[in-house]
Order: C-alpha cells, then sequence, then structure tokens
C-alpha cells in the first residue's frame, strides 16, 4: 500500500515528458476548436466570479436597475409611459436587453435568489457563456482567410487578450452585439464560393439581431448591403437586407406597438436624440477610435494589426461593413472609447490574418523572423501582466459597496455630499434593494443644509449621508452634523485596485472613498 501512495505521488508529481507535450500539442491541432474554447471560459469564468461591480454607468443603470425596478413594481428611468403622466413621450432606448435582464431577474424572485451579489454571478456566467462565441467564430473566420496556424494564433489571442474577459461578461450593449455581429460575418463568408440566399438571409438576420441589441450595428448591416451591391449580386443584397428588417420589426416594432401603441416609437427617439446631443458627451477627434486601436492591441503589434487591416481590403464582405462601422463613428462627434468594442475583434481578424500574409511574401521580415518573436513575446508578456488583475478585479467597487452596507437598513432617503468637487456619483440602488428614495446632492458649502433635509416629507428624509472622498472630510462631515445634529459612522467603502488605476492613468474617472454616517445619536 505504502508503495503504491508513493508511486501515486511520484507519478502526480513527475515531470511531463516530450512525448506527453507532443500528445497534447497534436490533440489541439486536431480539435482546436474545444481547445479554444476551453482556455477562453477559464477567464472568463474567473471574471464572473471575481470581477464584480460595472464599468460604466450605462450597463448599470440602463439594463440592472431598470429591470430589477421593474420585477420590484417600480420603473427606476420612468421608462413606461404609465408612469409618465398625462402626456408620456418614449426615451430612445431599445427592450430586448433590459427586457432580457427583467425575465431573467424574475426567475430569480420566483425560485428565491434576491441577493443582488449573487444575482450579479449568474448575470456575467451567462454573458460569459454567451461572448465565447466570439471566439468560436473568430477562429472560423480566421481559418477561411489564412491557414490552421495562424488561425490557432488568432483564436488564441481573442481567448486571452487582457480586456476580452473582464468585458465580456460587462452589460454593455457595445460587447454584448459582438456575437450577432460575428455571426452575421460568418455567413457571409463561410462557403469557398459566393454565398447563396440562405446564407445572406441567415446574415442579415444576425445582423438585424444585433440592431435590436444595439442602433448602432445598422452601419455594419448598411456595409454589408453595399458591399452585396458592389460585387453585383442586387438580389443577395435584397435578401440581406430583408432578412436584417425581420428581427427590428419583430422585436422593435413588435415592443413599442405593445408598449406605446405605435411601432418603432423608441428607435426613432433614439435617433433624434443622439443627433441633438451629439456633441453633449464628448467631441473627439476623427481619428481617436485608431488611437484606441492602436492602444487595446498593444503596441507595436498594434500597429501591425492595423496596417493588414487599411491594406487588404478583403474580403469585401466582411471589411466594407467593418470600415463603414468604423468610419461612421470617427466622424461623429460623441467619441466614447467603448463605442467602438462592437468590432473590436472582427479589426483584430482582419488585420491580423492580412498582417500574416503579408510578413510571408516580404522578404525583409523572412531575414528580421526573430524581430518579429520579440515582438510577440513583448506583447504576449504585457498582455498576461495586464489580463490577470483586470480578470479579478472589481469596478465601481466603492459605491457598489457603499449599497451593500445599508443593505440591511430602511433607508428613506440619502444625501450624497460632494462640496469638494461638485460631481457626485449615481448609487447604484440595485445593491441597497430599496427603490423610491430621496437622494438629494450637496455640492455647494455655503448650501443651507437644514432646509435642504427638511425639504421632502418626514416619511422620505434622509437618514443617512454618503460624503464621497476623503479631502477635508473632517471640516464636512463637522459642518453636516452642525446642521443635522450627531451623525454615526456606519462605514467606508473604498475603490478597488482597478478603480485607482483607471483613476491614477485617467483622473476624469473619479474613484474615491465613500464615507458612510447615519443621522442621529443612535445611528437609526
Amino acid at each position: 500500500m505504502l508503495h503504491s501512495a508513493r508511486d501515486a505521488v511520484h507519478g502526480y508529481f513527475a515531470p511531463v515528458s516530450s512525448t506527453d507535450i507532443k500528445g497534447i500539442s497534436a490533440s489541439m491541432k486536431q480539435r482546436p476548436l474545444f481547445w479554444l474554447t476551453l482556455i477562453a471560459l477559464i477567464p472568463r469564468l474567473l471574471a464572473a466570479f471575481f470581477s464584480g461591480g460595472y464599468f460604466a454607468q450605462d450597463d448599470h443603470f440602463l439594463m440592472i436597475e431598470a429591470a430589477q425596478s421593474w420585477v420590484d413594481g417600480f420603473d427606476y428611468n420612468n421608462w413606461l409611459p404609465w408612469n409618465q403622466g398625462a402626456d408620456p413621450v418614449p426615451t430612445g432606448h431599445m427592450m430586448l436587453y433590459p427586457g432580457f435582464h427583467y425575465l431573467l431577474f424574475k426567475l430569480c424572485s420566483l425560485v428565491g435568489l434576491s441577493d443582488p451579489t449573487w444575482k450579479m454571478v449568474l448575470v456575467r456566467l451567462l454573458h460569459a457563456l454567451w461572448s465565447l462565441i466570439t471566439v468560436r467564430i473568430g477562429y472560423r473566420i480566421a481559418l477561411r482567410l489564412s491557414n490552421p496556424e495562424v488561425a490557432w494564433r488568432c483564436g488564441l489571442l481573442l481567448a486571452l487578450f487582457f480586456f476580452m474577459p473582464f468585458l465580456s461578461v460587462r452589460n454593455l450593449v457595445e460587447t454584448v452585439s459582438i456575437p450577432p455581429v460575428m455571426l452575421s460575418a460568418w455567413w457571409l463568408i463561410r462557403r469557398d464560393a459566393h454565398p447563396g440566399i440562405k446564407d445572406v438571409l441567415i446574415a442579415g438576420m444576425f445582423a438585424g439581431l444585433a440592431i435590436d441589441l444595439r442602433f448602432q450595428t445598422a452601419f455594419f448591416g448598411c456595409g454589408a448591403g453595399l458591399a452585396l451591391l458592389l460585387l453585383r449580386d442586387v438580389r443577395g443584397a435584397v435578401v440581406f437586407g430583408l432578412g436584417m428588417l425581420l428581427p427590428v420589426v419583430l422585436v422593435q416594432a413588435g415592443v413599442d406597438l405593445v408598449i406605446w401603441g405605435r411601432p418603432f416609437a423608441e428607435m426613432t427617439e433614439y435617433v433624434r436624440y443622439n443627433l441633438a446631443n451629439s456633441t453633449t458627451y464628448f467631441d473627439q477627434p476623427w481619428y481617436n477610435f485608431l488611437l484606441v486601436l492602436a492602444g487595446i492591441f498593444i503596441p507595436p503589434f498594434s500597429l501591425a494589426v492595423l496596417f493588414g487591416f487599411f491594406k487588404r481590403p478583403k474580403p469585401l464582405l466582411v471589411w466594407l461593413p467593418v470600415f463603414s462601422f468604423l468610419f461612421f463613428h470617427s466622424l461623429f462627434p460623441n467619441k466614447q472609447e467603448r463605442f467602438i468594442f462592437t468590432i473590436v475583434p472582427l479589426v483584430f481578424i482582419l488585420g491580423y490574418t492580412a498582417w500574416e500574409a503579408f510578413r510571408e511574401r516580404s522578404a525583409w521580415w523572412q531575414r528580421h523572423r526573430g524581430l518579429w518573436r520579440g515582438v510577440m513575446a513583448w506583447t504576449w508578456g504585457l498582455n498576461i501582466l495586464l489580463l490577470v488583475p483586470l480578470t479579478i478585479s472589481d469596478s465601481k467597487r466603492e459605491r457598489v459597496e457603499a449599497m451593500l452596507m445599508l443593505r440591511d437598513r430602511t433607508v428613506p432617503g440619502i444625501i450624497i455630499e460632494d462640496t469638494e468637487e461638485q460631481d457626485p456619483p449615481m448609487m447604484p440602488l440595485f445593491y441597497l434593494g430599496q427603490w423610491g428614495i430621496t437622494q438629494q446632492y450637496l455640492t455647494d458649502p455655503s448650501a443651507d443644509i437644514r432646509a435642504m433635509a427638511d425639504a421632502p416629507s418626514p416619511e422620505h428624509r434622509a437618514n443617512v449621508v454618503l460624503f464621497i472622498g476623503t479631502e477635508n472630510l473632517d471640516e464636512r462631515v463637522q459642518r453636516v452634523q452642525n446642521a443635522l445634529g450627531p451623525l454615526k459612522l456606519i462605514g467606508a467603502a473604498e475603490p478597488g485596485l482597478l478603480d485607482r488605476l483607471v483613476h491614477w492613468l485617467n483622473p476624469v474617472n473619479r474613484n474615491v472613498t465613500i464615507t458612510i454616517y447615519a443621522i442621529g445619536a443612535d445611528g437609526s
């Protein structure tokens, strides 16, 4: 028995032989999709469990807050006409994605799952599985455009690019719409010959599904239709357009007909609002998204990818839709970095496969293979260095933690004190579990705090104060205490490592300690 145990231990810790490595390598070559899926799944599962919070305002407040409030019989954003009063107007939001979360949270309610932290783990797990489509289809597209070795490397980067697992589990329509865009591209080029009618119909339907998730993906679909026309396939362009319209009509028109009594009410308002507010939020130069792409693909490797993308506009059926999307977003003044996420995988696939084809034909690069190996070693080294912490890092951690600290209390209202920078953040009430509470923002140091606190009706007056940031904190606490009476410290919610790093890189991304006080000596 001792011999057996010793042999077992020895076998477990024995070094892997070259034969074993060759066997694993052969298995990967025989089943590349299986291995790529497994490799991609591991960091995404880690992100699902350990990367909490939310990335941007929209991926939480336009999705999670809206859906959970509907389940709880409240309408957080007042999107629904029966909650808007006598003259309701659409707010310009696609309802498919938040509607999916409503159904999911409704199911959670029926089975007794009420903990917001675990509900978000479930949400991130579903998004992690959804994102695997991008890796699998990305490999297939790369294989169509190159050879198995290049396709494998392409798929491996799609699986492990440092930003992919983190973004894959977020509630961003820009990333959630990636899989249908990838599937649309795949059905356009899956055949060696020109796509058949069935191919373009299915491609169009996937493009339409992407529009249901995010309206701007219409520019991808329009680019595909234009490419078919340039290839003199008028019938294919018409069928693609009909396929694209089918899910748009069924979902957008159908949902709006039920809610508003007329089709495309939300889509019309969405277009109107964005045209009217094209420079309200950001007004960046036309080349801003090129800089984003050059950064996230890690230079100098990123420069090779962009070189390949613009050098070889092939296959036209995929390249032109991607370029059309990039061109429109580059012209539109409002350029937030996340807007370009939808086409990042396809830009990479097209650019990388074209670059590898160029490099293999270049006599100079053939003489300097060591240089390219060095570029890839740097790229992978920095990528892994960024991948590990990003995959397990929370985002907006302090805001989530602040609400969780108050979850077991009855909170009729809160005062959010930010007299230092006069830019108080929105609080994620999903984690508090209480809707309709009064939120008052104190940004003027000379304001009459007592009058502000007494303004709501007695049952909605604040019993908690959140102090944003630690600058001059004692003085600010004393000022509030002089006006409202004794304050009792509940706790302090600290920003996570990622939040602190993002703030250090760009102070516009404000992530600061939130100190929580209860109003009243007893802290009730």
